[in-house]
């Protein structure tokens, strides 16, 4: 009985203590249920599993903070502020002052949120330190910045004194913070950053407190340029929660970053998560400016502001919108806005200076990044900005200045200096005047290049000159580099760009022929698309539209030479078919945000042909028309109501008829060329020259306007050659020639062909079509040399000789000789007895080149011709 009585007490005082342990089990469960719910982007549930812990339990200050986050992520701030407010008014309220800060600060009301911050300082909070970091980021963002970087200073104290063995996760965070702030001034201090976000994230482990450290060390990484790792340390949280809205916004600012597509769905997503996200409002404005969609800019920052109506970044972006419509009072009234926020905003005048050259205004640019550093002379960033724009503005030495200012402050910028780098390799380029121009051409090549540089680039001023009715202000600098990365730092400040060329307006740079790391190209329709832009971007102030302004390039290549710029291709009616080209009133998208590797350069012929449709049904007149209303201020929608007379809808039905007629004949067959070309070509490589050739010219009848390297008008030639039937030969020759830029073995069979022939006048423009595809071939300088002489062009035969003294020919006073005889027979007398002179210095024993200075002597003395 006693046994029994014992054994019974003890099941009941077991009972009993596991009975009292039963609550503190399940509220600490249902605390890390509720976080595990947080950590993994289930907000609602989260929110609904933090309010059922009680006030008496030990966590609930943390349950508190957790229910206050995952009401925030989803943008319920209304809901957050009353539930954090409550919070505070509780026994254990002053944990929650700095949680009710930062939900005000969210909403842009600072005063309140300031006051939070102070409480929760003065309270001593466990969070003092993260309140104290909110409070010192609070005064730097209204302009106290000597008030601001003193609080900063401090946490280098506070670290210094415990060696962070004694702060937590957040604390950690908010020191790291600081020294991001502090680094500013002392650059150095980014790696003091570095160091505490990752023991932040060390102590604060797979809690929301590490995740904090980790999103905010992915975007320093970010700011610091370093796209790497802040892409993994994004790629991390989101793996674990694929809806934090600020990791998706770090995510979507890296891809922008990198120069990759997708940062618009990621904002999306994002805000599909919050729809109040403000700072992911603002970012998708700034990729609505880069597609020049002002309207859909304006919404987005209209609906940031609603959220926050003081967020710096939200007033930047609002100013730059009304100034790039045109809308100077509404610029303004956003610039006093914000300066009445934070009089010493140098971020302000950033933003709408990075906005305004991210469309192709960078005069102004500049100039908004000069009010930047006037404000803040510690702003380097605005040191940045203004020294690239001055070099796309020519203003190299400036520019050069202005650049190692900002690299001195911010070593980080891989941009700077790569672009510094760049700069100084300028000494090894020669420059050479002209009329209009000023070359830099690198010293191993400008002998050769310059005159065909300058003798093309003069015609184009002159054609565009007329066509456009405006005269750029002198002179225009074209800048030609040999390799193919420095053009790309030149452009970008990174290497890699895909483009040959760009334009800045009175500032070109373009690869030259030599830069083989840019794979085959046609220099000289290269120099005429980046010239036609220094025109349309000029003469509408920098107004015209992306996708236009590339669209008229192309259709100018088109018109000056046979042969230049992009044409029609199978994959370009495969995506035409396939539903993947943009209307034209989208058109911006296809360059900006495109949606698979080859849409750009579709666009760039897509929109060549809506060039070419308005020249042909409303004439060339209302294409300067539509110019002159986009410098009035007129958006596309206007300018195609005013001038065109039709909306943007109307005209994409009509575009799409367009393309239909133009290319029925392939749209109809295009799948049975395919199957076609593949016979043909089997039939081909098995020497079936004849059954090859029938298939290749139904082929030919089934796309005849295709001339690709694959074609069949390609094949046609070559076999056409082989069985030395020379007249179907040159037609072939001349047909693929005439749309294929970059086959510079094509025009010199056709050069070969045509002299075979006696054409002299045909061989002669084959072999300078040859020139600007390769300008390096001595033999093919030589041969134009005769051909012209024949023809009695003196020029071209001086152009010529010269090319060939500049290729560093291996009997030098020969050449040098033909070209003094050039200059002679050009009446230049001058020049033939200086280059005569060479020859002799290099042979003094060279009878030819004594003779014929004795001649230019002798005429000289008689005053005769030589």
């Amino acid at each position: 009985m006693r046994g029994a009585g014992r054994g019974a007490r003890g099941a009941s005082g077991l009972c009993l203590a596991t009975l009292l342990l039963l609550p503190c089990i399940t509220h600490a469960q249902a605390l890390d249920d509720a976080t595990q719910l947080l950590r993994t982007g289930k907000y609602e549930q989260a929110a609904a599993a933090f309010a059922k812990v009680p006030a008496t339990d030990d966590e609930w200050v943390s349950a508190q903070r957790g229910l206050v986050r995952s009401l925030v992520a989803v943008g319920k701030y209304d809901e957050a502020e009353a539930a954090a407010r409550r919070a505070t008014t509780a026994p254990k309220g002053s944990e929650l002052w700095t949680t009710l800060g930062e939900v005000l600060h969210a909403r842009g009301r600072n005063a309140d949120a300031e006051q939070a911050f102070v409480r929760a300082r003065t309270s001593h909070a466990s969070d003092s330190l993260t309140a104290a970091v909110d409070l010192a980021a609070l005064h730097y963002e209204r302009g106290d910045r000597d008030q601001a970087m003193q609080e900063f200073d401090r946490f280098i104290e506070v670290y210094n004194k415990t060696g962070g063995s004694s702060l937590s996760a957040s604390d950690l965070t908010a020191v790291a913070i600081a020294c991001r702030y502090l680094g500013a001034t002392n650059p150095q201090l980014f790696k003091d950053a570095l160091k505490a976000f990752d023991r932040a994230i060390q102590e604060g482990g797979e809690t929301p407190e590490g995740d904090d450290a980790r999103i905010a060390l992915g975007e320093m990484f970010l700011e610091k340029y370093n796209s790497d790792d802040a892409k993994s340390t994004f790629d991390e949280i989101l793996g674990t929660n694929p809806n934090d809205p600020r990791a998706l916004l770090g995510a979507a600012r890296r891809r922008f970053f990198d120069g990759a597509g997708g940062a618009d769905s990621l904002v999306r997503q994002a805000l599909k998560v919050n729809p109040n996200y403000a700072p992911a409002h603002v970012f998708a404005a700034e990729l609505h400016l880069d597609l020049e969609e002002y309207a859909d800019a304006q919404r987005e920052i209209d609906r940031a502001l609603q959220v926050n109506p003081v967020l710096p970044e939200a007033l930047a972006v609002r100013a730059a919108v009304r100034y790039l419509v045109g809308d100077n009072a509404g610029f303004e009234a956003a610039k006093r806005q914000a300066l009445a926020t934070n009089p010493r905003n140098a971020e302000l005048f950033n933003t709408v200076a990075e906005l305004a050259a991210r469309v192709r205004q960078y005069r102004e640019a500049a100039e908004f990044a000069r009010q930047a550093v006037a404000l803040d002379t510690k702003s380097w960033r605005a040191f940045g900005l203004l020294g690239m724009n001055e070099l796309r503005l020519g203003q190299i030495a400036a520019g050069k200045k202005d650049l190692e200012t900002s690299f001195t402050g911010d070593p980080y910028n891989v941009w700077i200096k790569n672009t510094l780098d760049l700069l100084d390799t300028f000494k090894n380029y020669d420059e050479v005047k002209t009329d209009h121009f000023v070359f830099m051409i690198e010293k191993d090549e400008s002998a050769l290049l310059q005159p065909y540089v300058a003798e093309l680039a003069e015609a184009a001023y002159a054609r565009f000159a007329s066509t456009y009715k405006y005269t750029p202000p002198p002179p225009i600098r074209i800048e030609v580099y040999r390799s193919h990365a420095d053009f790309s730092v030149r452009t970008v400040g990174l290497a890699g760009l895909g483009a040959l060329g760009v334009s800045f307006g009175t500032t070109l740079a373009f690869d030259s022929p030599a830069a083989k790391d840019a794979g085959p190209f046609n220099w000289g329709s290269t120099i005429w698309h980046e010239l036609a832009h220094t025109f349309t971007l000029g003469s509408t102030d920098h107004r015209i539209p992306r996708w236009l302004s590339e669209g008229l390039s192309v259709y100018e290549e088109h018109r000056a030479r046979t042969g230049w710029g992009f044409d029609v291709t199978p994959a370009f009616l495969d995506a035409y078919r396939k539903g993947k080209l943009v209307p034209v009133s989208r058109m911006n998208d296809g360059f900006m945000h495109p949606a698979y590797p080859e849409q750009v350069m579709f666009s760039y012929y897509q929109a060549s042909l809506v060039c070419d449709l308005i020249a042909r049904d409303y004439g060339e007149n209302a294409i300067y028309q539509m110019l002159q209303a986009y410098k009035a201020g007129q958006t596309t929608d206007e300018v195609f109501r005013t001038v065109l007379k039709s909306d943007l809808a109307a005209f994409d039905k009509k575009f799409d008829t367009y393309l239909r007629e133009r290319f029925k004949t392939p749209l109809a067959s295009l799948d049975q060329y395919r199957r076609t070309m593949a016979d043909a070509r089997r039939l081909y490589e098995a020497g079936q020259l004849d059954a090859a050739k029938s298939m290749f010219e139904t082929a030919q009848a089934a796309f005849p306007q295709y001339g690709g390297d694959d074609s069949p008008t390609s094949f046609l030639a070559q076999i056409y050659t082989k069985k030395g039937d020379a007249a179907r030969a040159v037609a072939e020759l001349k047909r693929l020639t005439a749309s294929n830029e970059t086959n510079y073995g094509a025009q010199l069979a056709l050069a070969d062909a045509l002299q075979k022939q006696g054409d002299a006048k045909g061989a002669t423009a084959a072999l300078a079509a040859a020139l600007y595809i390769n300008p390096f071939e001595l033999p093919v300088h030589q041969r134009l040399a005769e051909l012209a002489k024949t023809s009695g062009d003196a020029q071209m035969v001086v152009r010529e000789r010269r090319a060939v003294v500049a290729l560093a020919p291996v009997d030098r006073p020969e050449a040098l000789y033909q070209l003094a005889v050039a200059y002679r027979d050009a009446g230049d007398v001058k020049a033939a007895r200086h280059t005569v002179l060479r020859a002799l210095e290099d042979a003094p024993n060279f009878e030819k080149a004594q003779t014929l200075l004795l001649a230019i002597h002798e005429a000289r003395a008689g005053g005769k011709a030589p």
